[in-house]
């Protein structure tokens, strides 16, 4: 007879008896043993709960030395639908882990765990946990390993749930912005849609999501990002220009399963050309555009109203790969990556990078076609064709649509963290170019709901003949509260600036700033921010620039609320 496993069992018992207000469940499975409590009255829908998870060696009773331990959280009634990750930190003592998540509302979770031990086997722990609309909640867990599981209820009974019941008045997507921690899941692959950036793009899947979901519609479920960027802005020294400026990037996605596959819907529009004109918005050392053949410098040119216009279909192919295809009129090849205001790092940040041309300046192209291939929801390979030429000569319509250049894009997401990307592309244009980008995202929640977003990149332009110009870019955002504090710095090679010597001149700007959003309603907040630029630069440009220009600017912001 065992008699450690039995003792095992009598201290799993004595710590409920020391804790007479929490509900635990223990599964034996030789050799561990795991024990999850939790408070009853903390599972309440809509407000944060946190479990407990004790696992420990059955016959020794010693805790278990786990590696890493990850969970997911689901709704088996709204397959379509994902939950924002739980988060999974350390307890107070050995072998304990707290899991914090929030269940949205009223019916039955599926709480999967995910233990990787020492000997690099992978434990797989399933909980079953139906929340109460008292305050308390029932529970029942169902623990697998190598083909053994165990389940076992709450009170030796199941709890019957009627799905529809509870959700009644609930009309498709309706109302489901307002449960915290619910997200729309992605369209090109089995992830979260919190790792989806502009095009085909990856993000961190810890990077926070700001999005508001809308009605369904044929089928499709539906939800908008964005923001709306408005200001005055006085771009410093003898070239800086002052006036008034909008910045802004609205988007609405739509999936719908379709034969065992996800098709995508993807629009984004921009009110730029409407409010700030051709001529766009200041921008000290921006590079320079033509207005009906006249060059145009030290400005942004604007979005274009058909800023994305596209569709996608993702499929599984095994086990451990997803293919999928992208395209359509208006697209972003798989070149450079996250756009800068897709990106949490820079979303808040009023004024395009100067070394935009050197990595995201191809997000908007009449004509794409991108196939992509996913392994293991961590590898992406994909390949573009698209057409390089500038957009701005059509921007309130489209403009000829072409397949005149290639691309082609790594990403590589090791943890939910952190995602990694090299591409390399061929732009046809008057002055054949290749370009050549890295980058790396980062993202961490923090308590609270705080965030900190940081994203580093390089990108190198190559036009035969002349001198290769570089740019490196630094930028991070600090979500606190109702504020966000962000900077920028970035380092560029320009050779196409509007009446100054020739030849490239490097280019160092900070910017720094913050936003404060006053106020929230119907799943938007409302900002104000201000911010400021610093810039460093070779002597021959202190007759066109001045010594020390300063941009100064300050702005409203609105944007959905974060999920």
């Amino acid at each position: 007879m065992r008699f450690k496993p039995l003792f095992s069992l009598l201290l799993a018992a004595a710590i409920g008896l020391s804790l007479p207000s929490l509900a635990q469940q223990s599964v034996t499975i030789d050799p561990y043993m795991a024990v999850l409590r939790t408070d009853p009255k903390s599972i309440v829908p809509g407000k944060e709960a946190v479990l407990d998870i004790f696992v420990m060696d059955a016959s020794s009773n010693v805790p278990s030395q786990i590696l890493s331990i990850t969970a997911e959280l689901s709704m088996p009634t709204m397959s379509g639908m994902a939950f924002k990750l739980p988060k999974v930190t350390p307890g107070g003592k050995p072998g304990h882990y707290n899991v914090q998540l929030t269940f949205p509302q009223k019916g039955e979770y599926k709480l999967d765990i995910n233990i990787k031990t020492n000997a690099s086997k992978s434990v797989h722990l399933s909980f079953k946990i139906i929340p109460g609309s008292a305050g308390g909640g029932d529970m029942k867990v169902k623990m697998g390993m190598q083909g053994m599981a165990e389940t076992q209820g709450m009170n030796g009974k199941e709890r019957a749930y009627n799905s529809m019941q509870d959700m009644k008045g609930m009309q498709g997507m309706e109302g489901l912005h307002n449960m915290h921690g619910m997200q729309m899941k992605a369209n090109l692959g089995n992830w979260s849609a919190y790792r989806e950036g502009s095009g085909t793009s990856w993000q961190p899947d810890s990077s926070p999501m700001f999005m508001k979901m809308l009605p369904s519609l044929g089928g499709f479920e539906f939800g908008t990002m964005g923001t709306i960027q408005a200001g005055y802005v006085d771009a410093g020294g003898k070239r800086g220009e002052r006036g008034f400026f909008s910045n802004s990037m609205i988007m609405l996605m739509g999936r719908k399963k379709i034969d065992g596959g996800i098709l995508g819907l993807h629009f984004m529009t921009s009110l730029d050309p409407i409010l700030n004109g051709a001529r766009g918005v200041p921008n000290l050392f921006q590079n320079g555009f033509t207005v009906h053949d006249v060059p145009v410098g030290d400005r942004k040119d604007p979005h274009n109203v058909f800023a994305e216009l596209a569709v996608s279909y993702s499929h599984p192919l095994s086990k451990n790969w997803t293919g999928f295809i992208y395209g359509g009129p208006v697209g972003e090849p798989a070149l450079g990556n996250n756009m800068y205001l897709h990106r949490t790092s820079g979303l808040e940040i009023p004024e395009a990078p100067i070394s935009h041309d050197w990595f995201d300046g191809s997000h908007i192209s009449f004509g794409v076609a991108t196939l992509g291939l996913a392994f293991k929801n961590k590898w992406k390979v994909e390949g573009s064709l698209f057409n390089s030429d500038e957009p701005g000569a059509h921007l309130y319509g489209i403009g000829r649509i072409a397949l005149n250049s290639a691309s082609g894009r790594v990403s590589y997401n090791p943890s939910r963290d952190w995602s990694l990307s090299s591409s390399y592309g061929y732009l046809k244009s008057d002055v054949n170019e290749h370009r050549l980008t890295f980058s790396a995202a980062y993202s961490h929640d923090l308590p609270h709901g705080d965030n900190l977003s940081l994203t580093a990149y390089f990108g190198q332009n190559i036009v035969q003949g002349t001198a290769n110009s570089n740019a490196w870019l630094a930028e991070a955002t600090y979500y606190h509260g109702k504020n966000a504090f962000f900077t920028r710095f970035e380092r560029v090679d320009k050779d196409e600036l509007v009446n100054v010597p020739a030849g490239n001149h490097t280019i160092n700007k900070l910017l720094f700033g913050c936003v404060h959003n006053f106020y929230s309603k119907d799943h938007f907040d409302y900002g104000v921010g201000a911010y400021a630029g610093v810039y460093s630069y070779p002597r021959s440009l202190n007759a066109s620039y001045g010594n020390n220009p300063i941009t100064f600017g300050v702005f409203f912001r609105i944007r959905p609320s974060k999920e």
